[in-house]
């Protein structure tokens, strides 16, 4: 493992000193001084108050790239204080000033994070496990989570027809366009599954203008990624798995949203369900969609993927 970098928020000048030798004695870097993405953040709270979720929201969005591991430093350990640090989101809670503790611990929690981080090696965004952290973090604030699925219409065509490297660089262009969309919403999440499979959490109020800003960035930078002559006739010809000949259109980005408005959507799982259909639907249009779930009430695939969840099936 590298040498994590540490940030410290609102240190008391009496420790400043000492924890940063503490840290270097623990191989951590610290972020202030070398300007590095932080792995970690120590943030000092006078006490457990309502404003430390924006303060932790607002960490989260800034240094979303290095996806830190946040641990708060309170005035007392118990129970309910470890409740409240939950529900701020906060991934670690303790209290003290002794150095070496803290430096030790900020230790532990980087190895963890770099086992669980699960990133994405192509962009450096969080990948699955932290992506299912936050949705588990969030899902029981009813009415206060909206969950966006971008794809890219058509993008195996586009692979099979400039390869993988080029591949890539659509898949880059695509993150940028998203983060672009997503500067105007607070309290953002953004993470890579692999391949196009691009997912953002925001507030429910956000959602739609952020799918169709990310929908319109995408269409209006896409000719920098074709040839003339592709561009010129508006598709691609690529061959087909039988050896044919298939004309395909030119990619777009199909973004669809869920929310956790309606009640019976519980579990990760069910709000997976409910995206994948939107996502087809989406595609059924021939793609460049925005779709969203206006359903209060869910059957099929959704109702299906909780019973499993209760259950502990694997069978439909």
């Amino acid at each position: 493992m590298s040498a994590p970098a540490v940030l410290l928020l609102d240190c008391p000048p009496e420790l400043d000193g000492p924890l940063r030798r503490a840290l270097t004695d623990q191989d951590m870097l610290v972020a202030d001084r070398v300007q590095l993405a932080p792995e970690v953040v120590l943030l000092w709270l006078a006490a457990h108050a309502p404003e430390a979720e924006g303060r932790v929201d607002d960490l989260r969005g800034r240094y979303r790239r290095s996806a830190p591991a946040i641990i708060g430093l309170g005035p007392a350990l118990d129970a309910a204080a470890l409740a409240w640090a939950t529900a701020a989101g906060f991934d670690d809670l303790m209290s003290g000033d002794d150095p070496a503790l803290i430096a030790a611990r900020a230790r532990l929690v980087a190895q963890s994070r770099t086992r669980f981080a699960q990133a994405s090696p192509l962009t450096g965004l969080p990948g699955a496990g932290a992506l299912e952290r936050e949705i588990n973090r969030r899902l029981p604030q009813r009415g206060e989570m909206a969950l966006l699925a971008f794809d890219v219409d058509f993008f195996k065509s586009y692979n099979d027809r400039y390869g993988y490297q080029r591949g890539d660089g659509l898949l880059r262009y695509t993150w940028c366009v998203i983060e672009q969309a997503l500067n105007a919403a607070p309290a953002n999440f953004l993470a890579h599954l692999g391949g196009d499979d691009f997912f953002a959490l925001v507030r429910p109020g956000d959602a739609t203008a952020v799918g169709r800003r990310a929908i319109e960035l995408f269409a209006a930078g896409r000719a920098e990624h074709y040839a003339p002559a592709d561009l010129a006739r508006g598709e691609i010809v690529v061959r087909s798995r039988t050896g044919e000949l298939v004309a395909t259109p030119l990619v777009s980005l199909t973004v669809a949203v869920v929310t956790n408005e309606a009640e019976d959507l519980q579990h990760s799982g069910q709000l997976a369900a409910v995206l994948a259909e939107l996502k087809a639907y989406g595609k059924s249009l021939g793609g460049g969609q925005f779709v969203a779930d206006r359903r209060r009430v869910h059957d099929g695939e959704a109702a299906w993927a909780l019973r499993q969840q209760q259950d502990g099936g694997t069978e439909r």
